[in-house]
């Protein structure tokens, strides 16, 4: 599934990924400001469609199901080689 996001889902999932919960307005700050993409909650949106992240109040969070392999694959980085091994 990761496989198939586009750039900026990619770059918006890391961020969650890394952080696993993070606030909406730093959120939205952060991948706009930094990471320079347009529409942050509208790609967020796409990936709570793609049940990658979940909603939470006034926060974006990992979704539950990927949380166990965040604990063992700790950084985006390392899960984008672990991948790219697998493809």
């Amino acid at each position: 599934m990761i496989i198939s996001l586009t750039g900026e889902e990619l770059t918006v999932f890391a961020y969650v990924w890394d952080n696993i919960s993070v606030g909406e307005i730093l959120f939205e700050r952060d991948l706009y400001r930094i990471h320079r993409v347009q529409k942050p909650i509208l790609v967020a949106r796409r990936l709570r469609e793609k049940g990658l992240i979940e909603r939470g109040e006034g926060c974006y969070n990992l979704a539950r199901w990927l949380r166990p392999l965040r604990k063992k694959i700790q950084s985006f980085s390392d899960l984008r080689l672990i991948i790219d091994n697998l493809v």
